[in-house]
C-alpha cells in the first residue's frame, strides 16, 4: 500500500472529527482555526453576567438578559437587579448585600430571591480576576422549589444537580476561611438594624415564630413602644439627632428587657420586646421601667439637649394563636391608645378594650 494513503485517511478522520465538533457546538465558529477552545456563554444553562470593579455591567448571556426583569446592558449592577428588589417582601436588605459585595471585591455570595410573582431565583457571585471583574450566576429555581412537595421529582432533580452541587461544595470548602469573616458581617447585616444594632423586624418577627413554636404551658407578653413627638424632634434639632434619640432608646429599651426577652426595631421610631415565660405583673412593670428611664433621660446632640417621651402598649400572646402577629397588633392597638389618652404612659391590651 502506497505511504500516502494512511496520511490522506489520517487526515480525512481528522477533518471529519473537526467538523462534528463545530457541529455541535463545542468549539466557536472561527476559533477552530486557530486552535482557541472558547466556551460559549450562551450555551450555559444559568444566567452569566460580568461586572466591572464599578458594578457597570461587561457581558451578560442570553439567559441572564431573559431573566432580568427589563434587561438594559446600560444599567450597573444594583440597577439592573432593581427589577428583582422592587418584587421582594423586604428589599432594604438586598439592595444592602448588593452593595456589601460590590465594596468587597474578593467576596463570594450566593442567596435566594423569594419574588412576588412566585418565582425564586438562586444569585451566586464570586471575583472572577484581580482586576476587580466580578462574575455572577442567576438561575430560576422555581421548579426546584416546588419539587420540594413531591418527593418523587425531588429525588430525580437532586440526582440531577449532583455534580453541580458537588462542584460549588468544593469551592465553598476552599473559600471557607477566607470569607469566614465577611460572610458574618453579611448575617449581621440581614439579622439587625444598622443604626441601633437590636434586631430588625424580619429576625424579630422570626425569633417571635420561633418562641411560640416552642411555648409550652407558657406564658408569652409583647410589649410595643414608641418615642413621643418624634417628629417634633427631627423638626426642630435635625435628623441626625432624632437619630441619637433613637439610639438612646434602644439603649434603654435593650437595657430594661435584658435576659428578660428580645428587643426589635420594627421601623422609624417603633419598638418592640418579646417576653417569654413572663406575667402580666412582670410585663406591666417592666414597661413602666422603659417609660421612667425614658422620660428622665436626657439626649445630647452637639451643643443641644432634650428629653423626650414614650407611650407603651402591652398585651398577651394567646395559646390558640399558631403565631406572634395577633399578639404584636394588640400591643400595637394599646399603644395608639396610650398616645389617646396623653402620651408618657403604659397601657395593656386588655384595660385599652375595657
Amino acid at each position: 500500500m502506497p505511504l500516502e494513503l494512511p496520511f490522506f485517511l489520517a487526515g480525512l478522520f481528522c477533518l471529519g472529527c473537526l467538523f462534528i465538533i463545530t457541529l455541535y457546538g463545542l468549539i466557536k465558529p472561527g476559533q477552530a482555526g486557530r486552535g482557541k477552545l472558547l466556551l460559549d456563554p450562551d450555551r450555559l444553562p444559568d444566567g452569566v453576567l460580568i461586572s466591572g470593579i464599578n458594578g457597570k455591567v461587561l457581558a451578560a448571556n442570553a439567559i441572564a438578559q431573559r431573566l432580568i426583569t427589563n434587561f438594559d446592558p446600560s444599567h450597573d449592577i444594583s440597577k439592573l437587579f432593581d427589577g428583582w428588589h422592587r418584587e421582594l417582601g423586604d428589599r432594604a436588605q438586598a439592595d444592602q448585600v448588593v452593595e456589601a459585595v460590590l465594596a468587597s471585591p474578593d467576596i463570594q455570595f450566593s442567596e435566594m430571591l423569594n419574588l412576588k410573582d412566585g418565582r425564586v431565583i438562586e444569585r451566586n457571585t464570586r471575583p472572577l480576576d484581580d482586576d476587580g471583574r466580578r462574575i455572577w450566576f442567576l438561575r430560576d429555581i422555581t421548579h426546584v422549589q416546588q419539587a420540594n412537595n413531591d418527593s418523587a421529582m425531588h429525588q430525580s432533580m437532586v440526582e440531577a444537580d449532583a455534580a453541580r452541587t458537588a462542584e460549588l461544595a468544593e469551592q465553598l470548602y476552599h473559600a471557607k476561611a477566607e470569607l469566614e469573616a465577611k460572610q458574618a458581617e453579611l448575617r449581621r447585616l440581614a439579622n439587625t438594624d444598622s443604626l441601633t444594632g437590636l434586631l430588625n423586624r424580619r429576625r424579630f418577627t422570626a425569633r417571635g415564630e420561633e418562641t411560640v413554636s416552642a411555648a409550652i404551658d407558657t406564658e408569652i407578653w409583647v410589649i410595643m413602644m414608641d418615642i413621643d413627638h418624634f417628629k417634633r424632634i427631627n423638626d426642630t434639632y435635625g435628623h441626625a439627632a432624632g437619630d441619637v434619640a433613637i439610639r438612646d432608646f434602644a439603649g434603654i429599651i435593650n437595657n430594661s428587657v435584658s435576659d428578660h426577652g428580645f428587643v426589635g426595631r420594627m421601623g422609624g421610631e417603633e419598638f418592640a420586646a418579646i417576653l417569654p415565660g413572663s406575667n402580666m405583673h412582670a410585663a406591666i412593670r417592666l414597661a413602666e421601667d422603659i417609660r421612667r428611664q425614658t422620660a428622665k433621660h436626657q439626649t445630647k446632640w452637639e451643643d443641644e439637649k432634650f428629653r423626650f417621651t414614650t407611650s407603651i402598649g402591652v398585651a398577651q400572646w394567646q395559646p390558640e394563636e399558631i403565631t406572634i402577629e395577633p399578639a404584636l397588633d394588640r400591643a400595637d392597638q394599646a399603644l395608639y391608645s396610650a398616645k389617646a389618652y396623653g402620651r408618657n404612659r403604659v397601657v395593656g391590651f386588655e384595660y385599652a378594650t375595657a
